[in-house]
């Protein structure tokens, strides 16, 4: 059975969950907000499924560099627009769904909590468009994906690398032509109780209830990432850059992920998905048929990848990459796992303990010229400053 006794060896996947015959793990949720599994010894049968099944203990590698790089960015303005990047999987999720098949991704249920789901309307399918920095809750999607490819239908599934490793050691040595895998380049996993108390914060200070949230969307352009809330009243308005945004800001401090982030057994090139993707942010220097809006690099991995994508490809625009070039641009986090910050076991005891305004004043004060920067931003996006300095960064380039 599973037995964790070092929290940095479970990434969360769910998988043993899911593979259990008797349904006796659980995942419960630990003083952090990040779930472990639990397993009821009256109920274990010690059938050691749990144990095959885990990602963690025997990491599964492509031993292939990809077969093919690729930067894309959609043909469609809206969806475009709506997409954290260049709109890779709505393209591939609108190929599926046309086809008769289902698609898997992650999405905020009616109680801010992130959960994965899965659609079969090209109208549910945009609730997984737009990046959400947290670990989405698999639930029983394994299984029920398990079974859609039983039924015989296409059925595309995206998340982070672990997830995506977690849905193969369920799935064992099944092999699944109409199944096709998307996994992202993360910074890492931040906790769920975080977000919570973000979501309380921002409730509380603008009175209404938050609705949706973007971790970072286009409101201030591609390059000018921003957080995004959206609440029941839709006068109120929250959009803040990284410069501003406490959530963001700790994220990238290192302080808040799942102790796994920090020796993540899937940061290699060699990934067992059958595509990865990630933000190109110089789509523009790598062809000029691409605009300023957002695009995505695609690494394809398999036979299985390429095919899809071949089916998709005149749904979007694209240009042929030299991934090695790509991985030493946009790729650093592909191999790289985040340093952990020393302050990290106090921040989560602080959290715990005093109200949330205090602990983003102790770990991440923002000083008064930063807040003149951050004040005057709104301006630099009307006046389209930002937009110029990024077009002559580019030409520096």
């Amino acid at each position: 059975m599973v037995d964790i006794k070092d929290k940095s060896q479970c990434c969360g996947c769910w998988a043993c969950k899911n593979v259990c015959p008797v349904q006796c793990i659980t995942m419960k949720e630990d003083e952090e907000g990040f779930r472990y599994p639990h397993v009821d010894k009256d109920k274990c049968i010690n059938c050691h499924l749990c144990e095959k099944a885990c990602p963690e203990l025997k990491p599964e590698y492509n031993d292939d560099a990809p077969l093919k790089s690729y930067a894309i960015q959609q043909k469609d303005d809206e969806i475009l627009r709506e997409s954290t990047s260049g709109g890779f999987y709505s393209a591939l999720s609108a190929y599926v769904i046309k086809n008769g098949g289902v698609v898997f991704g992650a999405a905020f249920d009616e109680n801010m909590v992130l959960r994965h789901q899965y659609a079969e309307t090209l109208e549910d399918c945009a609730k997984f468009r737009g990046s959400k920095y947290v670990q989405s809750l698999i639930g029983d999607t394994y299984s029920q994906a398990l079974q859609f490819l039983k039924d015989g239908r296409l059925v595309a599934f995206s998340g982070t690398p672990c997830q995506i490793a977690g849905l193969y050691g369920f799935l064992g040595k099944r092999k699944f032509d109409n199944l096709v895998t998307v996994d992202l380049v993360c910074h890492g996993t931040p906790s769920p109780r975080l977000l919570k108390k973000y979501f309380d914060q921002a409730a509380d200070k603008y009175q209404s209830k938050v609705t949706d949230y973007r971790s970072r969307d286009k409101y201030y352009g591609y390059q000018f990432s921003t957080a995004t809330i959206t609440f029941t009243d839709k006068d109120k308005e929250y959009h803040k850059g990284m410069e501003a945004d406490h959530m963001l800001r700790l994220y990238f401090k290192n302080l808040i992920s799942r102790p796994s982030c920090y020796d993540c057994h899937y940061k290699t090139i060699n990934r067992i998905s059958d595509i990865t993707i990630f933000d190109c942010w110089d789509a523009q220097n790598i062809s000029k048929v691409f605009n300023a809006n957002g695009a995505t690099n695609v690494f394809i991995h398999t036979s299985n990848g390429e095919h899809f994508f071949e089916e998709i490809k005149n749904d979007f625009k694209y240009a042929p990459t030299d991934y090695q070039k790509i991985v030493a641009t946009d790729g650093v986090m592909i191999k790289k796992c985040p340093p952990l910050n020393p302050k990290r076991t106090q921040f989560f005891k602080d959290l715990n303990n005093l109200p949330l305004e205090e602990v983003e004043h102790i770990y991440d004060p923002i000083s008064p010229l930063q807040k003149i920067l951050i004040s005057i931003k709104p301006a630099m996006y009307r006046l389209e400053i930002f937009r110029i300095y990024m077009k002559i960064k580019r030409i520096g380039k």
